[in-house]
């Protein structure tokens, strides 16, 4: 993991901390998750969030070994 010093707005630093409250992780994990989820909808504006949501679910999940295939496009 590589770390970087950035200037982040204090609201967005308070919405990020709620959001962090609110899915139960800490401020870093909650930022790389959103970053992620921000990123695969810029690449894929026909996705939902919910859909993209899923997506990562699902590729937890496989390499978990919790589902066995995963037919889902390279994100």
């Amino acid at each position: 993991m590589i770390r970087k010093t950035v200037a982040i707005d204090e609201e967005l630093v308070n919405d990020l901390d709620v959001f962090a409250r609110k899915e139960h992780r800490d401020f870093s994990s909650a930022l790389r998750y959103a970053l992620r989820i921000g990123l695969i909808a810029v690449e894929n504006p026909e996705l939902t969030i919910h859909e993209i949501k899923d997506i990562i679910a699902a590729k937890v999940d496989h390499a978990m070994g919790k589902i066995s295939e995963l037919e889902i496009n390279e994100i």
